[in-house]
């Protein structure tokens, strides 16, 4: 999944793209490998010489390069690595982004801004992506999807009639697309579980993925009517008794503060009542596992998880696996942090046509998940200790990053573990562990990781001069 240029990256995730012109293709990659080399700036600050700059402006502007090409392409890259995998999670979410200057013009009439705001003009892009991850290694294998649209105008009618429109006029349409969509593209599912948040918990998708015997874990967010157990949901789960505890760590987040959190799990078959606006199966079967908190000191701020899942539940072991994989949702938020504010700054693009954001978006969607793959090599401390660093660095590398961090210490016999390489390369990029975690941010690691790859290319460069 890694390789050690980002030329080789690039060609991997665009060199199929079929944008009508394998000379456009070409220059697709070079501008995707310029862009990940310089993640975070901007085109112009990407590219080396002027004729790069007007290279990649020609690209961009270039109404024959449907930005659903490039997409496809890298989509398709991921695919074949998915198909490899046993079982892989796909994890759906939305994300904003955020825009101010004259490109608001062409993204609808609905602000995004808050009406304090000293600009009320500002408008948002929406995206809604699919992350793909191995369940057994938690790795990052690729993103599997993303649909794009915005919003023409807010809409004025009354709750009841919006609800009982089709369900693909809706905007909540787009978990059912994206799997459609995957579906379509892949073929088979059968290795894939759907994983999606409380905006996911609609009748007619959570039907569609039962009709269709895909796999799926949704976490519930209505108080819905069950024909077994008789009544609603809200009732189910308070009469419902422990199987197991488990403790999970909940981060520190705004007031709230961290805790380890004792968790009482429970699971059941349950049968949902179709609600009256919806269509589809006059009822649904689903196993549901319910997580909640303990002991809690502060009733407000109590764990409780609510999931619905087409997985079968026959252990406790089972149960606490598939609370695991809900666990790793917060990835494609991650994720859309590092695309947006921690590592491609997507939201600082000034492009004045939608599709010219787009297409550059989607670049850039794909060098966020390279940073957040980098990243993750280290996360099995134990098993990068023994593991050599020529997994990821050449022998050429790793001596230069040796000599830059060790100073005077001699050349090792035995290339380093991968462990030493990765908080390596985070000190060249300017990291401290001034909190004493061992956590390295994106930025970092991928600043130390420019700053070798230039190391190397300034030797080969004197080298070649003799």
């Amino acid at each position: 999944m890694f390789n050690s240029t980002t030329e080789e990256w690039a060609n991997s995730i665009f060199g199929n793209a079929e944008l009508g012109d394998s000379r456009r293709t070409d220059r697709l990659v070079k501008f995707t490998t310029d862009m990940a080399n310089h993640a975070g700036n901007s085109v112009v600050s990407a590219s080396e010489y002027p004729a790069s700059v007007e290279a990649a402006y020609r690209l961009i502007r270039n109404h024959a390069v449907r930005p659903e090409h490039i997409a496809l392409s890298g989509f398709k890259f991921t695919d074949t690595i998915v198909k490899e995998r046993p079982l892989v999670l796909a994890i759906q979410d939305t994300t904003g982004l955020s825009y101010r200057h004259s490109i608001c013009d062409k993204l609808g009439n609905a602000s995004s801004a808050k009406k304090s705001a000293k600009n009320p003009q500002g408008r948002s892009l929406f995206v809604h992506s699919t992350l793909m991850m191995d369940a057994d290694s938690e790795q990052i294998l690729g993103l599997g999807n993303q649909y794009y649209w915005f919003r023409e105008q807010k809409n004025s009618e009354k709750k009841e009639v919006l609800q009982q429109r089709p369900i693909e006029e809706k905007e909540s349409y787009k978990w059912q697309q994206n799997i459609e969509t995957l579906s379509a593209r892949m073929g088979s599912l059968s290795n894939v579980i759907d994983v999606c948040d409380r905006e996911a918990d609609i009748y007619e998708y959570l039907d569609y993925q039962k009709q269709q015997g895909n796999r799926f874990l949704v976490r519930a967010k209505e108080n819905r009517k069950l024909n077994l157990p008789k009544g609603c949901l809200n009732d189910a789960v308070k009469t419902m008794s422990a199987k197991s505890h488990y403790t999970v760590h909940v981060p520190q987040k705004g007031g709230r503060k961290a805790r380890d959190a004792n968790v009482a799990l429970s699971y059941r078959s349950i049968t949902i009542n179709k609600p009256k606006r919806a269509t589809g199966s006059a009822e649904l079967t689903v196993n549901m596992i319910v997580c909640q908190e303990v002991n809690a000191e502060n009733e407000d701020e109590k764990l409780c998880w609510v999931l619905y899942t087409s997985e079968p539940i026959t252990s406790d072991a089972q149960a606490r696996k598939l609370v695991r994989f809900y666990e790793l949702r917060w990835r494609v938020e991650d994720f859309h942090k590092v695309w947006k504010s921690d590592g491609t700054q997507v939201e600082k693009l000034k492009m004045q046509g939608v599709d010219n954001l787009k297409r550059v978006a989607i670049v850039q969607a794909f060098i966020a998940i390279r940073l957040m793959q980098l990243q993750q090599l280290i996360k099995n401390k134990e098993a990068a200790r023994n593991i050599s660093c020529e997994r990821l660095l050449p022998q050429l590398l790793w001596k230069l990053l040796w000599k830059k961090i060790e100073k005077k210490t001699e050349l090792p016999q035995e290339p380093p573990s991968l462990y030493w390489a990765y908080y390596a390369i985070a000190k060249i990029g300017g990291w401290y562990d001034s909190k004493r975690t061992g956590q390295v941010g994106v930025k970092a690691i991928w600043v130390g990781w420019k700053k070798i790859m230039i190391y190397a290319e300034s030797l080969e460069l004197i080298q070649a001069l003799d």
